[in-house]
């Protein structure tokens, strides 16, 4: 589950620390889903778990099939409303920015901004 974090129109991306998996690429938070679980609350809990974020998810977009140095993953992205911008991060990343939607496309990110166009943003 994928959490496509947004506040007042610039979305958070977070870089890959070295004690984890494709260290240095930067992402949106996610991760596993959970045995009882939802992708809905997967995506959320992640979020909280790597940021401290809260928030309401706002839209789903289509899943996909994503690819990284573990193999093959579905991706199940959320566009998802936070109400601060105070992040707390988790081992997993190493730091984080805040970009606008043109400051996105433009940035390199692992998954080539596929969660972006399932939720129908760009």
């Amino acid at each position: 589950a994928l959490a496509v974090p947004e506040s007042e129109e610039k979305f958070l991306l977070l870089k890959r620390s070295e004690e984890n998996s494709s260290s240095g690429e930067w992402t949106f938070p996610g991760g596993k889903i959970e045995e009882n679980e939802t992708e809905r609350e997967a995506a959320v809990r992640e979020l909280k778990e790597e940021t401290g974020l809260k928030g309401e998810i706002v839209d789903s977009g289509s899943n996909y099939d994503g690819e990284g140095e573990l193999g093959l993953w579905k991706i199940y992205p959320f566009h998802i409303e936070v109400d601060s911008r105070k992040i707390e991060l988790d081992y997993e990343h190493s730091e984080f920015k805040w970009l606008s939607l043109e400051e996105l496309k433009d940035h390199e990110t692992m998954g080539q901004m596929k969660s972006l166009e399932a939720l129908d943003i760009i």
